[in-house]
Order: C-alpha cells, then structure tokens, then sequence
C-alpha cells in the first residue's frame, strides 16, 4: 500500500529535576497519543497513565477514545494518534495487507469477548448450528468481533457470510438495545455488556472467550496489545525511547492489576460510570487474571494456523515481523 506518514517528531519536555534520583522525570520523553476503545482490556492504560505509571517512565499520554477497535487502528495506521490499541491478531491482518506494524506489549493473554444470546432464543450454549439462519450482531466490520465471531462460526462449520447475517450493530451501548429489540438473535460483545445483559436477563453467554471452554482453534488466542506501525517507531530514538517507555509502564501496571484487581475499579468506574460498583468488582475480578504482557512464539505460531485456516490471512507472518525485541526486552 502506498501509505504517507506524516508524523512530525515531538518535542521533548523540558524539566528540572532537582532532588529527582533513581526515577524519570515526569514527560521528559514527550507526549504520545493513543487510540482505544474503552474497555476492561484498555483499562490498563487508564491505570498506568492515573495512577503514575507512564509518568515514572517519563510519557505523558493523552488517549483517544473510538467504538470499535477496527477504527483505533485505522487512526494509527492513518498518523491520527502515535500508538494505537487493537486485537494481536489485527497486526497479522495488516502484515498481509502490507501494513508493516509491532506490537509494543500485550495487554491480556485472552480475548475479552463473549457472544450472548438473546432470552428469545432457546439456544444451549455451545450448539453454533442452532445460530444457522440468525443475525448475530458485531461493532463493525473488520473489529475483533467480526473477527473472532468468523473464527468461531468457521471452526463450527458455518460459513458467516452465508449462514447467518452479521449486523453491524455499534458501539457497546447498542448491544443491550439491539438484543431487546430483537434486531439480532446474538451478540458479540464485552464488559460490561455482558455482566449487564445477563443480569438483566435479557440473554444467556453462548460462548465465553476468557475461558479454555471454547473450541480449540479459539485457544490461546492473545487479546489485545499496543501497536505502533514501524514507520513511527522507526523514525527517531526519541519515538523508540517512547515504545519502549510505553511497554515498561503497561507491562507494570498489568502485573498489578493481577495481583490486585481493586486496583482497576476505580478506573472502570470512569470509564464505565453507570454502571454500578458491585457490577464492576465482578468484572474486575473476571477479566484481571489474563493481564499478561508477554507474546510468544508459540501464541503466534497457532494465530498464524488460525487465521490462514479462516482465511482471513494468505500467508503467515514471522514473529519477528510482529514483535520487536527492543521492545520485548521491556516486558520483564
């Protein structure tokens, strides 16, 4: 692709440091801009940049907020932000598409994604030919959960764009309306959509995918990660100094959120403010145990047999294509 990156190089902030040891002083790398959709996987970031964390390494972030994935990373890849969160499985998406992109760290080792089904529809979890003629509802076309639901329907047998009707139905504050509504019979969807929709009783979990009970090609699926396209990362020592700024403080904040998921309820009760305390607790304590900054080889090795099978890539993509080791040096 014939892809023009206008990216001007940020200054550094100037600082004194008087009586400052053994730290970073707080934006002496600059600022950084990131696009993600809120959510319990991107809570990470609103941690580390709310509670200190990117200020220790000395980033300022102001993060950009979008409704699906597939659009945060359309803003990085365009040089709308400098960093951009979105599925693993994405970079593999647009390495086949001759986007060349890295992973700057994970910030989950699962998908945070469940498809819930409708209280309408008498369906046993699991049984995905009972989905044969339904709508099923995603955020938008080309999002992680178009993706994963393709895989899935794919693994069951089903061809998505023929067995059943995938409705693009928004952001996560459609997917309840559109459940009621009856506009479609399920829904890929996240927290707290999915606690509320199930507390609501207005649907049942059909599939879960932060569990091992999914079908075997939907395992050891890595979640999402910090992306930066290698033309940005490359441009200057001050962007990689950023990247790796950036890993160091994510990988920190994540390692936290797992030993003490409280840690992440306050965050969510911004992100998430109508929904209540107690909602969010649950979710924190569901969704903290797959923070983990770490990919391996192995994980992009059967995201790579995974993605070719579904065809949504040609050809594989070599760790090495996806992941930096400067900045995997980070993670630690």
């Amino acid at each position: 692709m014939g892809l023009h990156w206008k990216r001007g190089a940020l200054a550094l902030a100037a600082m004194a440091t008087l009586g400052v040891t053994n730290s970073v002083a707080a934006s002496e790398l600059g600022k950084v801009t990131m696009s993600v959709v809120p959510s319990t996987s991107s809570a990470v970031l609103y941690v580390a940049r709310d509670n200190g964390y990117f200020d220790k390494h000395g980033l300022e972030v102001e993060i950009v907020e979008f409704t699906s994935g597939a659009e945060a990373e359309r803003a990085m890849v365009a040089g709308a932000v400098d960093m951009g969160g979105g599925g693993v499985g994405s970079t593999l998406i647009m390495a086949n598409q001759g986007i060349e992109a890295t992973n700057v760290v994970l910030f989950q080792d699962k998908p945070i994604f469940t498809l819930v089904t409708s209280s309408a529809f008498d369906v046993q979890p699991g049984d995905f030919q009972a989905l044969k003629g339904k709508n099923i509802g995603i955020s938008s076309p080309g999002s992680l959960t178009d993706l994963f639901l393709r895989i899935a329907l794919r693994d069951a047998g089903l061809d998505p764009d023929t067995d059943v009707t995938i409705v693009a139905t928004g952001g996560l504050a459609a997917h309840l309306p559109a459940l009621q509504a009856g506009r479609v019979d399920a829904q890929m969807t996240w927290e707290p959509s999915t606690v509320t929709i199930t507390h609501e009783n207005a649907g049942k979990i059909f599939m879960d995918l932060r569990t091992d009970d999914v079908p075997e090609n939907l395992q050891n699926l890595l979640g999402s990660s910090l992306q930066v396209t290698d033309d940005w990362l490359n441009a200057s020592d001050e962007n990689l100094a950023k990247a790796k700024a950036a890993a160091r403080a994510i990988a920190e904040a994540g390692r936290d959120i797992k030993a003490d998921p409280a840690l992440m309820v306050g965050t969510l009760e911004k992100i998430f403010p109508n929904v209540t305390a107690e909602l969010l607790t649950e979710i924190a304590e569901i969704e903290a145990a797959a923070y983990n900054p770490v990919i391996t080889q192995e994980a992009i090795a059967h995201m790579n047999d995974v993605y070719v099978e579904a065809g949504l890539i040609a050809q594989p993509v070599a760790f090495e294509d996806l992941v930096d080791p400067r900045l995997s040096a980070e993670w630690e």
